[in-house]
Parts: structure tokens; sequence; C-alpha cells
């Protein structure tokens, strides 16, 4: 593994790269004052100082005094490992915090919910999140209706499986409605029971796939990573009977 590599893996677990460029300095060339780790690292003389100190409050760094000149030295690369369990610990009291005041914060969102609103989820996290929050506005044994499954994609495949594993963990029921070409998809589907498939008339088609469910009806156009999220009765009451009509003369 050359420089740059190894550098990208200390940025990915948190260290910036001015940290960087002084650390990786430091392991190369051993203990030294600074004159040596601004040349080798390419840091500025005010800023030295500052990115030291946080190398030595991570644990990555040390200091000494030699005839009245201070050394510094990295530690042992291990000590990396110390300072992933410390920000692992930091994350969980920080969720244990979060845990404390979410009840409080779902709270206000309800009620300043408004009986009508249409929202926009748009790539792999956003139609992640419109999936986790539709399981989480239903209970076990609810019902949720899809229609117009036909092709998703590489892309989108993923993020349909993922709320399919989700949705039969709560034991959530789901009725789809497939079209004839997507029998691949009905066959991966029926692994996350509860579920119900029945398979659209041959000829029927719809350019979208649609999500059914209490009070909100999501639409996905086609292969796109983007959900259209309506909030309002009367939308989904319109749309679960058509959805109604199709399923009587759908075949399972």
């Amino acid at each position: 593994m050359d420089v740059q590599d190894i550098e990208l893996e200390l940025e990915s677990i948190g260290l910036n790269k001015s940290e960087i460029k002084v650390y990786v300095s430091l392991l190369k060339i051993g203990a030294s004052s600074t004159g040596p780790i601004i040349k080798e690292s390419k840091t500025a003389n005010s800023k030295i100082y500052e990115v030291l100190d946080k190398l030595i409050q991570k644990g990555l760094v040390c200091f000494f005094v030699k005839e009245n000149v201070k050394y510094y030295k990295s530690t042992n690369p291990k000590m990396l490992l110390d300072f992933l369990e410390e920000k692992k610990s930091a994350i969980d009291k920080e969720k244990d915090r979060l845990n404390n005041i979410l009840p409080t914060l779902i709270a206000f969102s309800q009620d300043k919910e408004e009986e009508k609103e249409a929202l926009i989820y748009t790539g792999t996290r956003g139609v992640k999140t419109a999936f986790t929050n539709l399981v989480d506005e239903l209970n076990e044994g609810d019902e949720v209706h899809i229609m117009g499954v036909y092709d998703f994609g590489d892309k989108f495949i993923h993020s349909a499986v993922y709320f399919q594993k989700i949705r039969a963990n709560k034991k959530i029921k789901a009725k789809f409605l497939i079209n004839q070409d997507a029998k691949n998809i009905a066959d991966e589907f029926k692994k996350y029971p509860p579920v119900e498939i029945r398979f659209l008339p041959k000829g029927t088609f719809t350019p979208a796939v649609f999500l059914i469910y209490k009070d909100k009806v999501i639409i996905n156009l086609a292969k796109e990573m983007t959900f259209f999220v309506i909030k309002s009765r009367s939308a989904k009451e319109a749309f679960d009977a058509y959805f109604n009509l199709l399923w009587k003369t759908a075949k399972p």
C-alpha cells in the first residue's frame, strides 16, 4: 500500500489532512524537533504546534525535552485502534443522549405535521430513509399495497430488498401487483413474508411504482432513485381503490 492510500485510510477514520501529513512524517523521521517536521510534512510554521497538540490529544504523538529543546515522536501505530475505540465510545454516548430526547423530538414533529404535504427523497440514502419511515409508521400486522413493479435496475434493487427485509422483520404484510415481465423480482420478494403477490394482466403496464399505506402514497418513477411522498388521505383512498380493482383481476 502506497503513502497516498494510507493517507486516504487515515482520513476515513477521522484524521484531517494536516494531522495525517504530520503523523506520517513523524513515523518516517522518528523523534524530531519542529523544524524537520515542518520540512517533511510541508506544514506552515504558524500551524505546526496546533496540529501536534491535536495529535497529542488523540494519543498518536508524544513529546520529551532534551537540552531545552522539545522533541516530538509518534506513538505506536497500534494506538490508532485505541483512537477508534474512544471514538466509538463517544458515539455510543451520543446515541444514548439522542435516544433520551428522541421521543420528545418525534412528538414535536407529529404535533406540527400537516394534514397534507408532499416530500421528495432522492439518492440511495434518501430512498432508504423513505423506506425506513414507511416501516416505522406501520405496526406489526399492518399492510402496505405496492403496484407497478416491473424493472428496478441494478441500483434500485438493493434498496428494494433492504425494504423487504425490514418490513418482514417487523411482520408488516405486503400485497404486490407486479408486471408479468418481473417474475424474477417476485421470486426475490417471496423470501420475505408476510407477502402476497399477484401479476397484472398481460398488457397492463404502469410507468411508475406506487406504495400505498396509512394516509400516504409514494410514487417512484421507473429506475430513478427518487421518491415523491404524498400525504393525503383522499389521495391514498383513490390509489387504494384503483389497487383493489386491479387486485381482483390479477392472478397469483
